[in-house]
C-alpha cells in the first residue's frame, strides 16, 4: 500500500485493523497517524478508545490486551506502538503478535511504527507483507511536485505545476519542510485560491536550509 493509498483509505473511512508503519521518513508515519487520530477519535472518546505504547517500554500482552478489550463508549479503538526497531521480541511475543495479526479484533485498529525492517527475519517479513503495511520513504524531488499540489488541493488551494516545482527544487526531497512552507504560502495567499510561482518566489526563496 502506498501513502497516498492509505491516506485516501482512511478518508473514505476504509480504516483496516492493523496498520504497519516503517521506513526512514517519519513524516508520513507522523502523518497518517494522525489522519487516523483525526477519523476514529474525538474528544468524547479520547480517554477510552487512544493508547499509546513505547515498543521498548511495553509488552506485546500490553498491546494484544488492549485490542481485545472492548472500548466503554464505542467506536473503534486506536493503538499505536512507536519504535518497534528498538526492541526484540522473544519469539513468544512474535508468535503472539502474528496470530493477532491473523486475527485482529474488529472493533480495533493497531498501529506499529518502525523506523527499519529487515525483511530477512520473520517477524519483518510477515508484516510487511500484510495489507496494512506502508513503506515510508523519502521520494524523488519529481514525486513530490504531484503530493505537494494534492496537498495544496485538499486544503482548498490550487497550486500550479511551475509553483509546485518551484517549491521542491527550493526546498528538495525533505516533504516535513515541504508540507510547512506550503501552509506559509496559503496563509500568505489567503482568500487567494489560486497559487502561482511569483507567489511561491516571494516566500519560499525565504528558506534558509
Amino acid at each position: 500500500m502506498t501513502t497516498d493509498q492509505i491516506f485516501r483509505d482512511i478518508e473514505e473511512g476504509k480504516v483496516a485493523p492493523f496498520y504497519f508503519l516503517y521506513g526512514s521518513e517519519s513524516f508520513y508515519r507522523v502523518e497518517i497517524v494522525q489522519a487516523l487520530i483525526h477519523k476514529l477519535i474525538t474528544p468524547a472518546n479520547r480517554d477510552f478508545n487512544l493508547e499509546n505504547f513505547e515498543a521498548r517500554e511495553t509488552s506485546v500482552g500490553n498491546w494484544v490486551g488492549a485490542a481485545l478489550t472492548l472500548s466503554f463508549v464505542g467506536g473503534t479503538k486506536l493503538l499505536i506502538i512507536r519504535n518497534l526497531h528498538e526492541t526484540t521480541l522473544k519469539d513468544s511475543d512474535q508468535k503472539t503478535l502474528l496470530n493477532y495479526i491473523a486475527q485482529p479484533a474488529l472493533g480495533s485498529c493497531l498501529v506499529i511504527t518502525a523506523d527499519k525492517a529487515n525483511r530477512k527475519q520473520k517477524l519483518y517479513k510477515t508484516l510487511t507483507s500484510q495489507k496494512g503495511s506502508v513503506l515510508c520513504e523519502t521520494p524523488q524531488e519529481a514525486g513530490l511536485i504531484p503530493w505537494v499540489k494534492q496537498r495544496a488541493k485538499t486544503l482548498g488551494y490550487e497550486l500550479k505545476a511551475d509553483a509546485a516545482r518551484k517549491m521542491v527544487e527550493r526546498v528538495g526531497a525533505k516533504p516535513g519542510i515541504l508540507a510547512k512552507e506550503l501552509e506559509k504560502v496559503i496563509t500568505y495567499a489567503g482568500k487567494i485560491k489560486t497559487i502561482t510561482e511569483s507567489m511561491v518566489g516571494e516566500l519560499v526563496g525565504e528558506i534558509k536550509m
